[in-house]
């Protein structure tokens, strides 16, 4: 049964059926622009969710014909005058932790759905998801050299972690937009349906759900010690993970249902 979630906003919402919560950015007149209305509360549920085992997988997606188009433009001039500089920085950084840091540091898998425009922090909310799965109309931009910006929300170290720096360098300076096949023959997008969306999504959520929350929290795990740490580390880091799977319930669970499949 679908369970609608109240999030004190109308800009964002939140429903939860078979251990799956989405989370839809709802303010399609400004394309899901990040707002004082919208990502307070995203920033809320996010917290909640970590806490809650009755949670195995999240999806972000956006209303009308946009993911999200990052910060508020008009907004920007009298943010930065308000407070001090050190202020501001201190304040930012909790922000960015609270949100791109906690949907990439969730133990759940994450899958961002982008059906159009994503651009500017919500480009980082993209990549800070673990899959990204677009359609025709998908297309990322930076956006952040256009407003002489530098990024924020995790971008730079998203984009160098996926291309390396000279790529990443090439997509935030020069502001290209990256549509839907060159996104995904690039890695962008992990997954590109042109056709029957929806009903793809939901093969890959089932598909996603089916499997052991254990061990795909120890799959994250070690695929973030890989990327930071040398051989000797992952080698350490994969050698507990894997035996405390091979004690969990759900391992024995899988390999029993294997067995019979055989």
């Amino acid at each position: 049964m679908n369970k609608i979630i109240e999030t004190g906003t109308d800009q964002l919402l939140a429903n939860f059926k078979d251990g799956i919560i989405t989370l839809t950015l709802n303010n399609p007149r400004y394309k899901n622009a990040l707002s004082e209305k919208l990502t307070p509360y995203l920033r809320k549920i996010l917290k909640k969710i970590k806490k809650d085992s009755k949670y195995k997988l999240l999806i972000i997606k956006g209303s009308g014909n946009s993911f999200c188009s990052g910060g508020n433009i008009k907004g920007m001039d009298n943010k930065t005058k308000k407070k001090s500089k050190a202020n501001t920085i201190k304040n930012l950084i909790k922000k960015q932790n609270d949100l791109t840091g906690a949907i990439y540091s969730l133990k759940i898998p994450t899958i961002a759905l982008v059906t159009g425009a994503v651009a500017g922090a919500g480009f980082s909310i993209a990549l800070a998801c673990d899959f990204r799965i677009g359609n025709k109309n998908s297309f990322f931009v930076s956006n952040y050299s256009r407003i002489g910006l530098s990024g924020d929300y995790g971008i730079s170290f998203f984009l160098t972690r996926l291309f390396g720096e000279s790529k990443a360098k090439e997509i935030m300076l020069f502001n290209k937009r990256i549509y839907a096949d060159e996104a995904y023959n690039c890695g962008l997008l992990n997954f590109l349906y042109k056709n029957n969306f929806e009903k793809k999504v939901k093969e890959i959520c089932e598909e996603i759900i089916s499997l052991s929350p254990f061990a795909l929290a120890k799959i994250k795990e070690n695929v973030s010690m890989a990327t930071y740490g040398d051989l000797s580390k992952s080698l350490r880091s994969e050698a507990k993970n894997l035996v405390d799977c091979t004690y969990s319930k759900e391992h024995k669970e899988a390999v029993k249902n294997f067995i019979i499949k055989k």
